[in-house]
């Protein structure tokens, strides 16, 4: 399979435009709330913000173990860096709660959020997938950040950014392999985050496909038969400290991928501004 490119030029690694140790990318005195930041790519994204200067960050996850090893990797390379860790699946409404109230108290109000925790349940055809299964996706994917939504408009500061972490599978026609409702419920997660956007104006919401880093979930769609070359997990993480900087402004309200090189988005500003291009609607219409 082969994505049609949106700028001249495709990266799969890191390059020095998002490295999140320009001081143009900084993002001292933010308190930043990561999910699912115990594994995958959510230790990533915290440690590219840790090198952009945020020295508060609380991750979310649901396995103990994978935080606590994710805190002491972080503090120990980042002097004077704080790392809170909460048990939290993000379908708890009451953990949800308590982490963000107890970042706030800690730390202050939530600066930014990264919604990057997600399932990708077992495939299945849609003729035999068991209704149950096939509705966790939706349960984590859509109930799930609706949660996280609330509670964040709750302990957020006056002009927050938000996040959300999504993929391209829920844009691409649909294939083989029996992982619909991993991509129907990120579409749906998806448009929600749109009319969370048009509801709070005051938040500064971007959507970002992460490419295709060598995670557990990506791995898992490979032994469903979606094969794609895996992306540096380090070019997804760096390019989410790029979106939330001032230069990425312009970008509030799109449906970016972490691939394409943000010199080319930032020279296409003016027309992204202008047009509804990058956002969610019906092909072939208006």
């Amino acid at each position: 399979m082969e994505f049609p490119p949106y700028t001249k030029t495709y990266h799969t690694t890191p390059y020095p435009a998002i490295s999140p140790t320009r001081p143009s990318l900084s993002t001292a005195g933010k308190v930043v709330l990561i999910t699912g930041g115990g594994t995958g790519i959510g230790p990533k994204i915290a440690n590219a913000f840790a090198a952009s200067g945020a020295t508060q960050i609380s991750i979310l996850g649901r396995t103990a173990s994978s935080l606590l090893s994710t805190k002491t990797d972080l503090e120990a390379k980042h002097p004077g860096l704080k790392v809170l860790t909460f048990v939290a699946d993000i379908t708890s409404q009451s953990a949800v709660t308590h982490a963000f109230e107890s970042t706030a108290k800690a730390f202050g109000p939530v600066d930014i959020l990264i919604g990057n925790a997600g399932l990708m349940p077992d495939a299945a055809p849609l003729a035999s997938t068991d209704l149950d299964q096939w509705m966790t996706g939706f349960d984590v994917n859509v109930k799930g950040n609706l949660i996280l939504y609330q509670a964040f408009l709750a302990h957020s500061s006056p002009s927050p950014t938000l996040v959300h972490v999504s993929t391209a599978a829920a844009m691409f026609p649909s294939v083989p392999g029996g992982l619909s409702s991993y991509a129907v419920s990120k579409l749906a997660a998806s448009k929600m985050t749109d009319y969370f956007a048009a509801e709070n104006p005051r938040v500064r919401v971007m959507t970002v496909h992460p490419g295709v880093p060598d995670t557990r979930m990506n791995q898992k769609g490979r032994d469903a038969g979606i094969v794609l070359p895996f992306d540096d997990v380090e070019l997804s993480a760096n390019f989410i400290v790029w979106i939330v900087s001032p230069e990425a402004e312009f970008l509030k309200g799109k449906f970016i991928w972490s691939n394409w090189d943000v010199d080319d988005m930032i020279a296409k500003k003016e027309e992204l501004v202008s047009s509804n291009q990058l956002t969610q609607g019906l092909l072939g219409w208006p």
